[in-house]
């Protein structure tokens, strides 16, 4: 990884993990972000928390009972919602697991899947009875608050991801190396953030730069060799660039 003495922008959050990172979720209302990684060798699932908004660590890599057969769905109201399925070939879910701040199971329900989020609670219905009807429940709770319910899905999201840049040689900012497929762009608060992949002798390596106005306040290496071009390698949320780096095993954000 290149040094990052140089230059001005240092990382908010910096986390590793046993297992690689599988999927990101985020409750933008509470600042809460959860992420699951997994652990292929050893058939392992865990989930971890963290408050964006103090910057710290709510819970790391905590399992469940099964937990292989587990899944992040949403999160909602401080709470950490996992889902299992129907069956092992089914891709439909069936199962809820809450999870409070902590990291501990507050309420679960087995025989009931989650449909969406509503301002009162959460939406879930019974996948073994139709026609569907949709059951509002207390969110910390678990406890039934409405049968029938039609309330509207809350989806209030605000994540702004790179677009691809139409002519990487356009760009305000000199690029080290000669690009090898899309250069991802975002102009966020006044800086350029790039994400852009370079060929080297084993394969590709991606890099992340930063810069505001003219000048360079970030630039590392995403990852090593790879065989293979990376999909987006950052997204912003609440002011916080958050991106994947080495073997898809540490999770950093800046504050941009």
């Amino acid at each position: 990884m290149l040094s990052q003495d140089k230059y001005t922008l240092k990382p908010k959050l910096a986390e590793k993990f046993a297992g690689i990172i599988w999927k990101i979720e985020v409750d933008e209302v509470n600042s809460v972000l959860a992420l699951e990684t997994r652990d292929i060798a050893e058939h392992r699932a865990a989930w971890s928390a963290f408050d964006l908004a103090a910057e710290k660590v709510l819970f790391k890599e905590i399992e469940v009972e099964s937990g292989w057969n587990w899944s992040l769905d949403t999160v909602h109201q401080s709470m950490i919602f996992l889902h299992s399925y129907v069956t092992d070939q089914s891709p439909e879910h069936k199962g809820i697991i809450a999870l409070n701040k902590e990291g501990k199971v507050e309420w679960q329900h087995f025989n009931r899947s989650l449909y969406g989020t509503a301002a009162e609670g959460v939406l879930v219905y019974n996948p073994n009875v139709q026609p569907r009807t949709l059951e509002l429940l207390s969110t910390q709770t678990g406890a039934l608050l409405k049968y029938g319910a039609v309330d509207s899905i809350h989806s209030a999201r605000n994540i702004t991801v790179p677009q691809v840049y139409d002519d990487p040689k356009l760009a305000p900012v000199t690029l080290k190396g000669e690009i090898a497929g899309p250069l991802f762009y975002v102009f966020f608060n006044q800086k350029h953030c790039y994400s852009y992949h370079i060929r080297t002798r084993g394969g590709f390596q991606q890099k992340l730069v930063i810069a505001e106005a003219n000048t360079i306040i970030l630039e590392e290496n995403l990852t090593g060799d790879i065989q293979k071009l990376n999909p987006e390698a950052f997204f912003i949320l609440q002011n916080h660039l958050f991106c994947i780096r080495g073997e898809k095993q540490e999770i950093v954000a800046y504050l941009v």
